[in-house]
């Protein structure tokens, strides 16, 4: 190492230790935050109005174990029972697919719904940790904090840790959605294709990501996105019913979310933890509206099919498309990584509803940022200026450049 730091340029020695010394801060600034939080809940636990740091633990995992009718070990008894998927509001507003994962889940796996789904969500959290990992550890920069900072960034972010306190799905989208993105960056883009048309079948933002298979003229992969899209909706409005339009209407019918969710004002506590910018347009509304924060009590209960909230899904309706192409737009001829962010946070934030469990996604350009870095960061030997071409340090037959590697 001493030889590599003597021909190693000042400036990409200062590069790689600032690389370092951001990662080994942002862990410290990690630990420390979770232990007080943690630390503080425990002392406070028995104190009234205290909460618990994920939510509210009488509906911890009630995302899925709302709508079973079933038992469900992990279940508590104080969470409302809809009695199962029927007449529901759940899973009415997801895509056929996602009605049968629930019914995967609820039925197929009962009682053991919420152990399948955490397990499969952090067994495949970590595998993407451990093949970031395996990437990573090969610099000449790798320290062994850097290896702890993957996984407890992975297993224990906020968007991980909501999904799994939530019960919620939007863990699979992620698993579709992260996978996507590396066969993307390999320039797999049939493979990409496929895993992008079963995220969006599972929640619809993700199909999104398929716009990525134009910017590179790929046109075959994106039609063989669209058709395994319909493929798999078709296919699981068959698992539904066999017929397949009264599987549809089973899916769809007597559904309130657009009424009881984008058309209307939901209680304040339970929007502070929603991050859309359709949300953020009704606080601002709710602020101007009430001139201040103090609110009245009827900004504490559902008001559905509000006057307000219509006007306000008009305006945001044409500000979202108008968002969506101006991002795509942007970044049509720029790097995948730039393309992986911009993606990420749009499917973030345009959604009607976006609640913490969607900041799962932000895994997916922090590990291409990861990766990415295993290509820019310095080398361990400088590489010659005909390295490129010649593949050796030493100069090409009859070549008059010494070799100065």
């Amino acid at each position: 190492m001493q030889w590599i730091d003597e021909v190693l340029p000042l400036d990409m020695k200062f590069g790689r230790r600032r690389v370092q010394s951001a990662i080994l801060l942002y862990l410290l600034l990690c630990i420390a935050m979770n232990l007080a939080v943690w630390t503080w809940f425990a002392l406070h636990r028995n104190t009234p109005g205290h909460l618990f740091p994920l939510g509210d633990r009488a509906q911890r995992f009630g995302d899925l174990l709302l709508f079973s009718g079933k038992h469900q070990v992990w279940k508590d008894p104080h969470l409302p029972n809809f009695g199962g998927l029927n007449g529901t509001l759940f899973p009415r507003n997801y895509p056929p697919f996602g009605v049968v994962i629930y019914r995967f889940l609820l039925q197929a796996c009962a009682p053991f719904a919420v152990p399948v789904l955490v397990a499969t969500v952090l067994g495949a959290v970590a595998v993407a940790c451990a093949l970031l990992w395996r990437r990573v550890r090969r610099l000449d920069s790798y320290r062994w904090y850097m290896s702890i900072a993957i996984f407890a960034t992975g297993l224990f972010g906020w968007g991980t840790e909501q999904v799994v306190m939530r019960g919620n799905i939007e863990g699979l989208v992620w698993i579709g959605v992260c996978l996507g993105a590396a066969l993307y960056a390999h320039r797999s883009y049939r493979g990409a294709a496929v895993a992008f048309a079963i995220a969006s079948c599972i929640k619809p933002y993700p199909v999104l990501w398929l716009v990525l298979m134009a910017r590179h003229r790929r046109y075959r992969e994106l039609a063989i996105g669209i058709i395994t899209t319909a493929g798999v909706t078709l296919a699981s409005l068959l698992v539904i019913d066999r017929n397949p339009l009264r599987a549809y209407r089973y899916t769809t019918g007597k559904s309130t979310f657009f009424q009881d969710y984008v058309v209307a004002f939901r209680p304040f506590d339970e929007m502070k933890g929603d991050h859309s910018l359709f949300q953020s347009m009704k606080t601002i509304a709710r602020v101007v509206r009430h001139h201040g924060f103090n609110f009245p009590s009827i900004e504490f209960t559902v008001q559905s099919n509000n006057p307000l909230a219509w006007t306000l899904y008009k305006v945001y309706l044409p500000l979202a498309a108008l968002i969506a192409l101006l991002v795509l737009w942007r970044v049509w001829s720029r790097p995948v990584l730039n393309q992986v962010f911009a993606l990420s946070c749009v499917t973030m934030v345009l959604p009607f509803v976006t609640g913490d469990y969607t900041l799962i996604l932000l895994l997916v350009p922090w590990a291409s940022l990861s990766s990415s870095c295993s290509k820019t960061l310095p080398r361990a030997r400088p590489q010659c200026p005909w390295e490129r071409y010649s593949g050796s340090c030493f100069p090409a037959p009859g070549s008059w450049r010494p070799n100065r590697c």
